[in-house]
């Protein structure tokens, strides 16, 4: 594995197994320090909890030493564009900042969060395009415009933990919120199901339909695994039978950075509640936190027996050490899959 930045990247039985590794690591952590001498650097543009607190706390149990900076706060402004004339807040350009800490550390990770005025211009990812390109070490990408890939192998990691054998159908639904979110969340929950093997059904409001590559990656996944993949806007139909609802919200391509519709109705129909959930197959209920309670999702919902949000945060931590043993120590994650084997 050199950098770990998209589901694509990956094939499913490549994601699958990686998935697995998860799981493995949870139950049988290493004891022996495989990363001691070496150091993650963890860069944040945006706020975060339990993205900066897995895996700061994945690299150091694993022995490295986790430094973190809030680039812009912590550093200099940086600039991302090439010829650009850095005559504004900018005071160093990634060209200079990145190979500077890809020789103080063995791995870098980076959150940068899409600016929310073009869809063409945030999906072209420029501060983590710009990471991979001139970075001489594995980058991680901890949420971008476009994906979270560490939170969908933590989901993928916590479907396989809680599903029963028979679990196979997997909805993902659309919810109110007070602004329109980013889309990466939502475009890797979609790609790491499919790539689970499961039938994928989203549920959104006309005119909240994901990227259009987005859903050709899902729908090439399906058809690769044998599974099914619907798009609707009929709640609550969309809940029945399913084993796995995860709700997320998202903002509209078409009108991007306008603010959602506010009308009670419209909330009431979209939002995640108890009597939602009675119809579907004894599903679980997945959201990667943070949640805002009664808008998103009843609070029935949240503190009652379909819940695994806990359970998705704390493999969070799991998943982390699972991408930086591959990136930074596969012989040692190759060894004691050998020895848990036997």
């Amino acid at each position: 594995m050199k950098h770990f930045t998209h589901l694509r990247d990956f094939s499913s039985a490549e994601f699958v197994a990686l998935a697995e590794e998860v799981l493995r690591l949870k139950k049988n952590p290493p004891t022996d320090k495989p990363l001691a001498g070496k150091t993650v650097g963890l860069c944040f543009m945006n706020p975060s909890l339990r993205t900066q607190v897995s895996t700061e706390v994945a690299a150091v149990s694993l022995g490295a030493h986790a430094i973190v900076l809030a680039l812009g706060t912590d550093t200099w402004k940086m600039e991302f564009e090439d010829g650009a004339v850095m005559d504004g807040a900018a005071a160093e350009h990634l060209k200079e900042a990145v190979p500077v800490l890809s020789r103080y550390c063995q791995a870098l990770g980076l959150r940068s969060f899409p600016n929310g005025a073009s869809w063409a211009e945030d999906k072209k990812e420029p501060y983590l395009s710009a990471f991979k390109k001139y970075a001489t070490v594995p980058v991680v990408n901890l949420e971008s415009a476009t994906g979270h890939p560490c939170q969908a192998l933590a989901d993928l990691a916590t479907i396989k933990e809680r599903m029963k054998p028979k679990g196979k159908n997997f909805l993902l639904t659309w919810a109110p919120h007070i602004k329109g979110l980013p889309m990466a969340v939502p475009n890797s929950t979609a790609e790491m199901a499919a790539a689970g093997g499961m039938n994928v059904t989203i549920a959104r409001p006309e005119g909240f339909d994901l990227d259009g590559e987005i859903m050709k990656n899902v729908r090439a996944r399906c058809e690769e695994n044998g599974s099914s993949l619907t798009v609707t806007d009929k709640v609550p139909e969309a809940y029945e039978e399913q084993h796995v609802v995860y709700a997320k919200s998202w903002g509209s391509i078409k009108d991007y950075g306008k603010p959602l519709p506010s009308d009670a109705a419209f909330r009431a129909k979209w939002m995640v509640t108890p009597d939602k959930m009675k119809k579907t197959d004894d599903a679980i209920f997945m959201h990667c936190l943070p949640v805002r309670r009664n808008l998103v999702v009843h609070d029935g919902v949240l503190d009652g027996p379909w819940s695994v949000v806990v359970d998705q945060a704390e493999n969070r931590l799991h998943a982390a050490k699972a991408v930086l043993l591959n990136l930074l120590a596969p012989h040692k994650l190759e060894t004691a899959a050998r020895r848990h084997a036997r």
